[in-house]
């Protein structure tokens, strides 16, 4: 009982949902497969991927093979890059997470009513590129309240958020955004899953003496896992496997909390469980 898994830990339903598209995609002989980016930031799947001929291109023309399959990844792509995947002459298969829809459709509803955008999330992700998309040129980014701070005043405005954004970051912002504008829409666009991880994460993170997050270090979701804990705990180690493992940190804790990102395969979290548990009995 003094080492607690999460149980939101993992694969979240849009990352599923890609993953087993591909998968299915090559089992069915519609070899080789493409994705547009990566399709999941972490890299032992990504690996295992690549041994099944699932790679990974930045746009179509640089699929060696035009009878492969081009799958659209679950973070989603701009309205206009999405034009010149459809008419490149492959089959298409668009993986994009409904909830990630949701967030584009209430951007583009709102553009076309005449109102600007703030996206509160990360500008370089790519599920925030594809968002701006949406905006009809009339988008803006910001990370936090911080930098809501400096944006000019707006007539109309619709606030959302990159849907794995943490929550009180993005109330915080929007009541800033708020001091800006005549008329202000919030559109809470963090998805369900996230909420339920977030909810889970700080109840047990309190309690804990280490946690311990295992994922990617390029996914945004899991980085953003980890900081979060770094404000509830003392002591907060980001894995992506069980190789990196602090022993020392792990033998001296009392309560381990281990969670993980959205885009973490189970196989990865229950090898880390294990080597903790190792660690803790030999």
């Amino acid at each position: 009982m003094d080492v607690i898994v999460a149980k939101r830990a993992g694969f979240c339903p849009g990352v599923k949902r890609a993953i087993d598209k591909v998968l299915e995609l090559e089992a069915s002989g519609n070899t080789p497969v493409y994705t547009i980016g990566p399709l999941i930031h972490n890299k032992q799947v990504t690996q295992q991927l690549a041994e099944k001929k699932i790679t990974s291109i930045d746009k179509p023309q640089q699929a060696a093979d035009k009878n492969g399959v081009l799958v659209i990844r679950a973070h989603g792509i701009t309205p206009e890059f999405q034009r010149e995947v459809e008419s490149c002459g492959m089959r298409v298969v668009d993986a994009t997470c409904p909830l990630v829809k949701h967030a584009q459709n209430v951007i583009a509803q709102y553009a076309a009513k005449g109102y600007q955008t703030v996206i509160v999330g990360d500008s370089e992700h790519a599920e925030v590129i594809g968002l701006m998309g949406y905006t009809q040129g009339k988008g803006m980014v910001v990370a936090g309240p911080e930098e809501a701070r400096h944006l000019p005043h707006f007539e109309k405005v619709n606030i959302v958020s990159q849907t794995t954004q943490k929550e009180s970051v993005f109330f915080e912002t929007a009541e800033e955004i708020k001091k800006h504008a005549d008329i202000c829409q919030v559109s809470n666009t963090i998805c369900q899953p996230t909420k339920e991880r977030q909810k889970e994460t700080i109840e047990l993170a309190k309690s804990a003496d280490l946690v311990i997050v295992v994922g990617g270090k390029h996914s945004a979701n899991t980085a953003r896992l980890a900081l979060l804990c770094k404000a509830l705990t003392s002591a907060v180690q980001h894995v992506e496997t069980e190789t990196e493992l602090d022993e020392k940190l792990i033998r001296n804790a009392k309560k381990i909390f281990i969670t993980a990102g959205a885009s973490t395969p189970s196989w990865v979290i229950d090898r880390v469980a294990e080597r903790v548990k190792q660690l803790r009995t030999g």
